[in-house]
């Protein structure tokens, strides 16, 4: 695996020189080169388009990381609801009108209902779909699929509210009324207009948080808001620094346009998986993806082991895609170390959280050995005796050592199997 040239052979078609294949030998079940295909095959534009799938849209609440974005979401805004009202009652309070305590209250309460159940529907939009489009398509289109699916979320609040104001009044006067045009009415009207705008900033500000949560990573915002990295501080942390293989060998076959595409697909589908395992990016540099995991995330249920494989796997899953846009499959490398590094904050223009230690470059030769070995995942001796291993299904199994400058003894080296599983080639325990 990966770009020995004595398992890679390019032919050309003479029909057509701007087609050619890449020829594996079929000894490794994870070959990174398969057939390549016409870039304007017309199956490749149908991959390449995101399809909306319904199921998507339940499974947010289903998983945990995700239910908290939401729920965070309705949280906030219903205290926006709760602070709008409490600002109209004030501003009436001003020009001498003294509205009847408990109207205001009712009005308030069913306001903050109607913006808790829509902020559940609001904010799964926006994790599930919004998130993602303002990942994967241009900004501009990605706010005007905002804007729409916002509308549609404020006319949900309105039909919720009329609703609820009708349940809590007994349902008779508002249901002998035409409710209908009473919501067309108020729909119109410039009391609307006013509440639009206002929850159409709220939502933009939302979006903002998003985006400036993709910029920097999660929590990472927390962090320079309150100052936790201003002054250097010192932190346990696991690394891992993932490598794209043969990179080199792909990028001189695809050309520059659409090696740096395989690259930003790349990169979109193994994003999504490191978040859920916990995982947070430090930075990318070319075809290296620098993810780092604090003491209590990577460890627990081996979030810093499953994530490699699990990245692997997408790619696996997504082969039919990336063989008939690419005509080559992505396969990862990987190394972990775990140590002690210092972050804080650092720039000027463009102030970012970087960390420095020994732990850093450790990782990053472990992850150039695994070509020496031939392995897709290669941990520290460190690492591998801070992990609780029962109960994974998996064990491991010594390689050899990385020579440590300076340092009486080297850092032994391991790589994993399924249990019973173990290579014949390995020597020594």
């Amino acid at each position: 695996m990966g770009s020995n040239p004595s398992k890679q052979t390019l032919q050309e078609n003479p029909e057509n020189t701007s087609r050619c294949h890449f020829i594996t030998y079929p000894t490794d079940p994870y070959s990174t080169f398969v057939g390549r295909k016409d870039p304007h095959h017309p199956r490749v534009n149908h991959l390449s388009k995101a399809s909306f799938d319904p199921s998507h849209f339940f499974e947010l609440f289903t998983s945990r990381s995700e239910l908290q974005k939401i729920l965070w979401i309705s949280g906030i805004w219903t205290l926006f609801s709760i602070a709008q009202s409490l600002y109209d009652y004030l501003v009436l309070m001003t020009l001498n009108i003294i509205p009847d305590v408990e109207l205001f209250l009712l009005d308030m309460l069913i306001n903050a209902l109607a913006t808790a159940v829509a902020g559940l529907l609001g904010g799964a939009i926006l994790v599930g779909y919004v998130q993602r489009w303002i990942r994967t398509i241009p900004y501009g289109a990605a706010l005007l699929l905002t804007v729409m699916a916002f509308t549609l979320v404020i006319f949900f609040i309105t039909v919720i509210s009329f609703f609820i104001r009708a349940i809590f009044s007994g349902g008779e006067n508002v249901l002998q009324s035409d409710l209908l045009s009473f919501m067309m009415t108020h729909v119109q009207s410039l009391h609307f207009l006013k509440d639009y705008i206002l929850w159409l900033f709220i939502m933009m500000c939302t979006i903002a948080a998003f985006l400036i949560n993709d910029k920097y990573g999660p929590g990472t915002l927390r962090s320079f808001l309150m100052g936790r990295y201003f002054r250097p501080t010192r932190e346990e942390r696991i690394f891992m620094f993932l490598d794209l293989r043969s990179s080199t060998y792909i990028a001189q076959v695809l050309g520059e346009q659409q090696y740096f595409n395989f690259i930003k697909d790349v990169i979109q589908d193994a994003t999504p998986v490191i978040l859920k395992y916990k995982g947070r990016i430090y930075q990318y540099v070319g075809d290296e993806i620098t993810v780092s995991w604090r003491m209590h995330q990577g460890p627990d249920k081996l979030n810093c082991i499953r994530c490699p494989m699990e990245v692997r796997k997408v790619f696996n899953h997504r082969s039919s895609y990336y063989t008939a846009r690419y005509g080559v499959v992505p396969d990862f490398k990987a190394g972990l170390h775990y140590g002690t590094v210092m972050v804080g904050e650092i720039g000027v223009v463009k102030r970012d959280i970087a960390f420095s230690g020994e732990v850093v470059g450790t990782a990053a030769r472990i992850q150039a050995k695994c070509n020496q070995y031939d392995v897709n995942l290669l941990i520290s001796e460190d690492l591998r005796n801070i992990l609780s291993w029962e109960g994974s299904g998996l064990e491991t199994e010594y390689l050899g050592d990385l020579m440590m400058k300076g340092k009486a003894a080297d850092l032994p080296l391991y790589t994993l199997h399924a249990n019973g599983s173990k290579s014949t080639k390995t020597q020594g325990a």
